[in-house]
């Protein structure tokens, strides 16, 4: 047989594999024509499902970012600052007071400051609308970009197919419920929304090749970071997602990537310039408010964070109970000893080696991507949740709910793929087609989902109190719920109470008040600095010393809970405001012994406090001039201050008095 000559190349074919080919169509046309009623379905059901909470007013956060806020007060007039300054800067006023690594996320803050200048101060319900918008929005553009990565099979049911369900999952997940019902939440619904739209710009860019949609990716993810910073994680979410299921070419990713990099060097400088640094300054904080790790060991640390992983896992499958409160020690501190941080570490280690394994095998061509998905899917989690994990940067709890908005995409598509493809595989019908168990299954989830939900979101209602009540019930060894209820019975309940007379309504006051100082004390015992506690329970003893009248029981719990906190100005403010009130009808004796002992004893011998020392010195001054231990008093702490006009001053007048009494006797 003769051989038949070798068909020759076309001039320029290079030799070996195929190569991937330089444009691809992903994101078919005429979306709109052919998903008109699952996108507006989705849409639908964002409203529906957090409609109510246009009803809602300003909670919590909301307070730092808004109604507290005088660069969003000003509304538009405020911008400049806004985009010019630490997004806190508006609310503390001061920047020796700003948080630790500071917060730079300028365009929700900025959105906060337009509606103040369209609609005026205090409409809440457009900040709660507007959230509920664009939560239905990126469900939407989440199914868009699904859809083109999994195209939807002919004669597939539409409601249950895996770009479908994945969206519908993720807009009824009750873990959302923060994000969306908490005004300050746009952050994250922003930074996500921003980053999906990056991703839909890069596969843009692989189908055409044009600029413009180069530029989009990278405006997008530019837009993103001034959201919030993690979406940074999108670096690596856009590549490996166009890798695995696209036939767009690796000089286009490469190329993308490139103008992704550039939009975050660009974020950086803009941040560096409107902080003064690039991403943290100084060493972490030792207040457990902005930092819960303070006091622990590196082990201690590292167990406590999986710990706290694996609540995240957990919450994921099972969202109930639900809280705004993961602060020290509603999760508890634990070193290796505890199984349930080993756990965790062997589980999350156990996901990404198989994820890892799983990819190494992929080729360019996009055959059997769906089996991909949940590789991917754990990649996208892990990766997405990396930057909220406290494993490399350190955030100002253990864990959050809302720390789970952008992660949990993956998460709904992966159950998407369970129930959509994976399932009827395994009961040998078509994919894409609802099958009697898969039907079942979602339908369980659904109504799982629905019932947390019916029972949350109220909590986010009215002026707070269900939300703090929830908390006191869920985490009750938080110091911070124990804190916040303990806020409320006073403020809210006993205060208004305050003028009541009659002996039930004394008996509810003292109740009240009982209660309320039984959760200070044990926000105190958790987190013993705690400053704004401390105040509150001085507040309480000023209440129980209206209630009983015994002077030495309020001047001991003040001297008491001054000997625990050396550094609280408000504190301090407070007892002397108290004091300055009492110094009529009272024994000057018992009042002057007590700013002795405070001012000169407390603050001048063991704190070192001169300010401090002369404030309560110079009140037991006011309330009896001719007191000689108050004035030898002040005349040593001026002497040591270094003021030796003030100490002549004082010696001079001690003198006086020694000599008056000389002649009295």
């Amino acid at each position: 047989m003769k051989r038949k000559p070798n068909k020759p190349k076309p001039p320029g074919q290079p030799s070996g594999p195929a190569k991937r080919p330089e444009t691809t169509v992903v994101l078919q046309p005429a979306f709109w024509q052919a998903h008109r009623i699952p996108a507006l379905s989705l849409f639908v059901l964002a409203l529906l499902t957090y409609g109510m909470t246009v009803g809602f007013g300003y909670l919590q956060d909301d307070q730092l970012f808004i109604w507290d806020n005088i660069f969003v007060q000003k509304g538009f007039a405020g911008l400049r600052e806004i985009f010019g300054n630490d997004s806190l800067l508006g609310y503390y006023k001061d920047p020796k007071l700003m948080i630790e690594g500071g917060r730079y996320r300028p365009i929700p803050v900025a959105t906060f400051a337009l509606e103040v200048g369209l609609f005026g101060k205090n409409h809440p319900w457009i900040a709660h609308l507007i959230n509920v918008l664009l939560y239905g929005g990126t469900g939407v553009l989440l199914y868009r970009i699904l859809t083109g990565l999994f195209p939807v099979r002919s004669g597939s049911a539409w409601y249950f197919t895996l770009p479908f369900l994945a969206a519908a999952l993720f807009l009824l997940h009750p873990l959302h419920t923060e994000v969306v019902a908490n005004i300050k939440g746009r952050d994250e619904i922003l930074a996500l929304l921003f980053s999906l739209y990056a991703l839909y710009g890069m596969i843009k860019y692989g189908e055409n090749g044009q600029g413009r949609w180069l530029a989009a990716a990278a405006a997008g993810l530019f837009l993103g970071l001034l959201s919030k910073e993690n979406a940074v994680t999108y670096l690596a979410v856009i590549p490996l997602t166009l890798w695995l299921f696209t036939k767009i070419s690796g000089g286009r990713i490469a190329t993308g990537l490139l103008a992704l990099l550039g939009a975050t060097g660009l974020f950086l400088i803009v941040r560096a310039l409107a902080l003064g640094y690039f991403m943290h300054q100084g060493k972490p904080s030792d207040d457990l408010i902005f930092n819960p790790f303070s006091g622990m060991n590196p082990m201690e640390k590292l167990a406590t964070i999986f710990l706290s992983l694996g609540w995240d896992l957990k919450l994921l499958f099972v969202p109930y109970p639900l809280t705004h409160d993961y602060y020290p020690y509603h999760v508890p501190k634990v070193n290796w000893s505890d199984w349930r941080a080993g756990l965790s570490l062997g589980i999350y280690l156990a996901m990404g080696i198989w994820a890892v394994r799983q990819l190494w095998s992929v080729r360019a061509a996009p055959a059997g991507a769906r089996a991909r998905i949940p590789a991917y899917s754990i990649l996208y989690f892990l990766l997405t949740l990396s930057v909220v994990s406290n494993l490399f940067v350190n955030t100002s709890t253990f864990m959050n709910e809302r720390y789970l908005y952008m992660p949990s995409v993956g998460f709904c598509l992966l159950l998407a793929w369970l129930l959509a493809e994976k399932l009827p595989e395994w009961l040998q019908k078509p994919a894409g087609r609802p099958t009697a168990v898969g039907a079942a299954l979602m339908g369980v989830i659904v109504l799982a989902y629905a019932v947390i939900l019916e029972l949350r979101l109220p909590d986010w209602g009215g002026k707070g109190e269900g939300l703090v009540e929830s908390a006191m019930r869920i985490a009750p060894n938080s110091y911070r719920a124990n804190f916040y209820y303990a806020n409320m019975l006073y403020y809210e309940k006993y205060v208004g109470l305050q003028d009541s007379t009659g002996a039930a309504a004394a008996a509810e006051k003292k109740a009240l008040l009982e209660d309320a100082e039984r959760h200070v004390d044990h926000a105190l015992e958790i987190y013993p600095a705690y400053k704004q506690a401390a105040v509150l329970k001085a507040a309480i003893a000023g209440a129980w010393f209206r209630e009983d009248r015994q002077l030495d029981k309020l001047l001991g719990a003040f001297e008491n809970l001054l000997q625990k906190q050396s550094y609280n100005n408000e504190l301090l403010v407070y007892v002397l405001d108290v004091l300055k009130s009492l110094q009529q009808g009272w024994d000057p004796n018992v009042y002057n012994a007590f700013c002795h002992r405070v001012g000169y004893g407390l603050y001048f011998k063991k704190y070192v406090d001169y300010n401090g020392a002369i404030a309560f010195l110079d009140y037991g001054l006011r309330n009896y001039p001719m007191d000689p231990n108050i004035v030898q008093a002040l005349s040593d702490v001026y002497m040591t201050q270094g003021n030796a006009a003030k100490a002549a001053e004082m010696q001079q007048r001690l003198q006086a008095i020694q000599a008056a009494a000389g002649q009295t006797q």
